[in-house]
């Protein structure tokens, strides 16, 4: 149907349904894929924004690393689409909440919820982080809550150099106010303010001459409760020097505080009470949007919609990103997408709506052999890299990780992550993997285990088995010829020759003996160096019993990871 959006124009290819709410950055609506019937958020970039080429220059290159950007703490980034008439951001539609909703609606969450919302966040923006990718402008409009009780981030880098300060006054850091650029510092002040809200019901600073209170009143911690004051110093200290050096460094911090002053299942009952708030704020009619000003301008990001629940595994695969199409990368082809155990291939953008190119997928005919050779000699010479995993479907598949690895040469990589599963392995810990051995953090103290033992050893050694780069050759040099699009090989191995191979050979006779088939279908795309950037694999059928794993892979370099005393 026609909706007048930017100027009369739409993104091609996309039905769109109704608003979602506008704001500085522009204006969102709920669109659907033509092709896939699946459901995403569009964000129309306001005129200003489009005529700001500073912005705009700066714009596309976040997107080209925010299509990267692959976490359950962060809703995903399809597409930056850029047209004469028009730019929009192509987005996941996350079925939650958002949290500047909840908290008009229900006040003060409590101090587990809050800190479960602290952690999620500090998750999201670890690994864009990781990616050098800021935030820059972290209010509780850029925070939703899912249906599970999860904290997931939007709208990165959507804020103009110089304006983060006036975008969300409550919540920007003192260096701000003076002009600095906005950085990781930055927006850990942003978290905790955030965090400190959720504690009290108010910001930590309001008032009419917000530059001055944040630069020079006492900071509050006496508001909140004593085991999580030095939290609130810590985050929202003046200088930003002394604020923790790391969202990483910083969500130990808070998990020593949460576990010391609740026990170890603080998390879990968090998550939950973020659940309940989250649902009844959904029934509350949607607070009034602040009046847009130069110091107090605000956008909500992203509504609820019908997205699969985290760990459901909605991703992409194209030669032009890892998980997404996104205008700028190298040249794609066809895309896989799965989204909630279905996988229907998007539509294959065309020049009017990417500048990325889209070849159609030849046939087959390209050798695995050398293939597999090539990346095993690529990833020698950057021996480790970051990676983020997940495995989704039935019969118990659910967990993710996300990290580092280093290769050893005559051993297996190690590893050093954040991981959770479900049941006994939900709650998120840390976890360094050395050859045989398996370190699971429980509070201040690391606690050793064999590889392969129940709970979260085994658990690791399962990741460990699905990321690793022999799980990519192990694929090739068991599969028939491949097909090739740009630089996404597809092919289909059968299990029988799978099951043989050392190390990953396991986990896909685990998984062929769940979902009960003969092949595993794989996608993996690697860079000009022929280093993996994305694995997909899936044993079943696209729809039904399935099992899916995707993994993600970037900064490649050599990675020193030791076991930990």
């Amino acid at each position: 149907m026609a909706f007048n959006v930017a100027d009369g124009w739409t993104v091609p290819g996309f039905t769109h349904e109704r608003e979602l709410g506008d704001g500085a950055a522009g204006r969102m609506v709920l669109a659907v894929d033509d092709m896939t019937s699946t459901k995403v958020a569009i964000k129309y970039l306001a005129g200003g924004l489009r005529a700001d080429e500073a912005f705009m220059a700066r714009f596309r290159a976040s997107a080209r690393t925010l299509s990267q950007l692959e976490d359950p703490n962060v809703a995903d980034f399809y597409d930056f689409v850029e047209a004469p008439e028009g730019a929009a951001v192509v987005m996941q539609y996350v079925d939650g909440v958002g949290l500047r909703r909840v908290l008009a609606a229900q006040g003060p969450t409590g101090p587990l919820a809050a800190l479960s919302l602290l952690g999620g966040t500090l998750l999201g923006l670890a690994a864009a982080h990781a990616l050098d990718v800021v935030h820059g402008a972290v209010r509780p409009s850029a925070v939703l809550v899912d249906a599970e009780g999860n904290a997931r981030l939007t709208d990165f880098a959507t804020a103009p150099a110089g304006t983060e300060a006036q975008l969300a006054p409550a919540y920007a850091a003192p260096e701000l106010w003076d002009g600095a650029p906005a950085t990781v510092a930055t927006d850990l002040y942003a978290a905790t303010a955030i965090f400190f809200e959720c504690l009290t019901g108010h910001p930590p600073f309001a008032g009419r001459n917000m530059a001055r209170l944040h630069r020079e009143a006492p900071i509050p911690a006496e508001e909140v409760p004593g085991p999580l004051r030095q939290l609130i110093d810590q985050g929202l200290a003046k200088d930003p020097d002394q604020r923790p050096k790391s969202a990483a460094d910083y969500l130990g911090a808070v998990e020593d505080a949460a576990v010391s002053a609740y026990g170890p299942s603080w998390e879990a009952q968090g998550r939950g009470r973020l659940t309940e708030l989250a649902a009844q704020a959904a029934l509350q009619p949607e607070p009034p949007k602040p009046k847009p000003s130069r110091s107090s301008g605000r956008h909500q990001v992203i509504a609820t919609g019908q997205q699969p629940a985290r760990g459901s595994g909605s991703r992409w695969i194209a030669a032009g990103v890892a998980a997404v199409v996104v205008a700028g990368a190298v040249a794609g082809g066809v895309v896989f997408m799965n989204s909630g155990g279905d996988d229907n291939p998007p539509p294959t953008p065309s020049p009017a709506q990417s500048s990325t190119p889209q070849p159609s997928l030849p046939p087959g005919g390209v050798d695995p052999a050398p293939l597999a050779a090539r990346i095993t000699q690529a990833a020698n010479e950057a021996p480790g890299a970051r990676f983020s995993y997940r495995r989704t479907g039935c019969c118990g598949a659910p967990s993710a990780a996300q990290g580092d690895f280093g290769l050893v040469k005559g051993t297996e990589p190690a590893y050093a992550m954040r991981m959770w599963g479900t049941g006994k392995t939900r709650k998120r810990v840390q976890a360094v993997v050395v050859g045989d051995r398996v370190y699971v953090r429980a509070g201040k103290k690391w606690r050793p285990a064999p590889v392969g033992a129940r709970g979260y050893p085994a658990l690791a050694e399962q990741v460990r088995r699905g990321s690793s780069v022999s799980a990519v050759t192990s694929l090739l040099e068991a599969s028939g010829p491949l097909s090739k699009a740009g630089g996404v090989y597809k092919g289909e191995a059968p299990v029988a020759k799978l099951a043989q191979r050392p190390g990953s050979g396991a986990l896909y006779a685990e998984m062929a003996r769940a979902t009960g088939v003969q092949q595993i279908s794989f996608a993996v795309k690697l860079d000009g160096s022929y280093r993996p950037v994305k694995l997909w694999l899936r044993a079943g059928p696209a729809k039904g019993r399935n099992q899916i794993i995707t993994t993600s892979y970037s900064g490649w370099g050599r990675k020193a990871i030791k076991a930990p005393r």
